[in-house]
């Protein structure tokens, strides 16, 4: 159908130029049946006869448009039998070893339908599975690629189309390790059949049967990972700035299991290239869930609902109340309930190196306060208000410190206001040892600070700095001894900096919430 001579003749009898189509014989027109028949009747559509002239064809006749049918069907059948002959020669080829064509791989060069090797190519192929072999990581073997300038094969399809040769990515790398080709066999795909090639090898056996086994074992790796583990709540809603999905992974150290969240790009392109790398999933988590309870507890996001419900008894008190009582039942889901949830009230959630942009589903957020007050109803359908998306953006700042990644607000202070206690045995052992300190000071016999530097066997600058801590305002010594300090507060940032003698200040400063001070 795509024949320019036959586009021109449906051109012509689209314009009234043709009364009547002849042909020597009907497969000259077609050997598609489909096609054919779709012809005939664009023919007829546009009053035009169709002839054919050796088998005595017209269609202007009942008897000549049965027969037409019937002769196209047996042309249909050979074509059908002659491509059923060409796989069987294929296949039979492949038998014998023959490389049957498609796309070049790199490392070889084809001549007349015979691969012959490309020696610079092939170092490149020796050096992916050499890599491979040592490191054990796609990852690795992609920065070694880019750094040595190896690139893919240029290549020119049948249609003279010119694809200049690219960098290396995972997929491209993982296609060089499975391609059997390198260790000189032929792989019929379709018969699940493997013979020895006519061309000569690249990778010898023993590198090859290694580069299968750390994939083999990568696989198994992911599947034991991914078994039984803890939900990740932000599943398929995660976005990194370009539009590619911010996918789970996991790794073990010391018998521990971490869980990140990472860019598809960074997976594909190498770590190097994406600028947000991997998050800490309990971390991402602990900041998206925060904001969502807030949220849905915030006043602004009630009206909203409310003026929506068809019921003017509706009462905000209650309803905030209800809300609350879900804040303190969240910790006592399930793992999987409280994935659930999160997928319902979040459309999207983009993360960018400097801020988090969260985009609420309100009608999701609808059903959730339904499920807690089955009297309240919303008129979703009827109120197109209740379709938009709530957008709440957030400025962030990515950092690590102590070899630990944190994300906090862009002055340093914590982004979770309600999350789960983190002691930090160096900050607690330094405000005991500064109480401990000034009390030896005051009431010892240690008259100054170099003489207690001298008694304890530390430098003196560091007691002096160690002491600052008694001037800690006593609900921040208290919370930091419970494991309620901000993510952001660590021992490093405190002895560093000069901390300010107004409690407001220091709350302020170090990431607490600010008390109001009495009237």
């Amino acid at each position: 159908m795509e024949r320019p001579a036959l586009q021109r003749l449906m051109t012509d009898i689209k314009a009234g130029k043709i009364n009547i189509v002849v042909v020597y014989k009907i497969d000259r027109l077609s050997r598609s049946m489909f096609d054919f028949l779709g012809m005939v009747k664009f023919f007829d559509e546009h009053n035009v006869s169709f002839v054919s002239v050796t088998q005595d064809l017209n269609t202007d006749t009942a008897m000549g448009r049965l027969v037409l049918n019937v002769l196209q069907s047996f042309a249909q059948f050979e074509r059908e039998i002659a491509s059923e002959r060409i796989k069987d020669k294929i296949a039979l080829s492949k038998e014998k070893g023959m490389w049957m064509g498609g796309t070049i791989p790199l490392g070889y060069d084809a001549n007349e339908g015979v691969l012959n090797v490309n020696e610079k190519e092939a170092e490149i192929v020796q050096s992916i599975f050499k890599s491979f072999v040592t490191t054990a990581s796609a990852t690795e073997v992609v920065k070694d690629c880019k750094k040595k300038g190896y690139e893919t094969k240029a290549r020119k399809s049948r249609r003279g189309t010119y694809y200049p040769s690219k960098p290396f990515t995972k997929s491209s790398l993982y296609q060089i390790l499975n391609n059997k080709l390198y260790i000189g066999k032929i792989e019929h795909k379709e018969k699940e059949q493997v013979y020895e090639g006519l061309h000569k090898a690249i990778i010898d056996m023993k590198t090859w049967n290694q580069a299968q086994a750390i994939l083999s074992g990568n696989t198994r790796a992911k599947i034991n990972v991914s078994a039984g583990e803890r939900p990740y709540l932000l599943k398929g809603i995660l976005k990194d700035p370009d539009g590619y999905a911010i996918t789970p992974s996991t790794t073990k150290k010391k018998n521990k299991k971490y869980r990140y969240y990472v860019s598809i790009q960074a997976v594909k392109r190498g770590y190097s290239e994406c600028p947000l790398k991997t998050i800490s999933a309990p971390l991402l988590e602990d900041i998206i869930l925060d904001r969502a309870r807030s949220v849905l507890t915030s006043t602004e996001w009630l009206n909203r609902m409310l003026a929506s419900h068809p019921d003017e008894n509706a009462d905000l008190p209650d309803v905030k109340a209800a809300l609350n009582n879900f804040d303190v039942m969240w910790a006592e889901l399930f793992p999987a309930e409280q994935a659930r949830i999160v997928q319902l009230i979040i459309h999207k959630i983009t993360v960018h190196p400097n801020k988090i942009i969260i985009e609420f589903h309100p009608p999701g957020m609808a059903s959730v306060l339904h499920n807690l007050m089955p009297h309240l109803t919303f008129k979703d359908n009827e109120d197109p208000d209740m379709h938009k998306p709530m957008i709440l953006e957030m400025a962030v700042d990515f950092k690590k410190r102590h070899k630990r990644k944190i994300i906090t607000t862009p002055d340093g202070r914590d982004l979770v206001t309600n999350k789960n206690k983190n002691y930090d045995s160096a900050l607690i052992k330094a405000v005991v040892r500064a109480h401990k300190w000034k009390t030896m000071l005051e009431y010892g016999d240690i008259p100054s600070i170099r003489a207690l530097g001298r008694h304890e066997g530390v430098p003196h600058s560091y007691v002096d700095k160690i002491l600052r801590l008694t001037e800690l305002a006593p609900d921040i010594t208290a919370a930091i001894i419970n494991g309620q300090q901000p993510q952001s507060l660590q021992l490093q940032m405190l002895t560093k900096q000069q901390i300010p003698y107004d409690w407001q200040k220091q709350r302020e400063t170090l990431g607490f919430s600010v008390i109001p001070e009495a009237a």
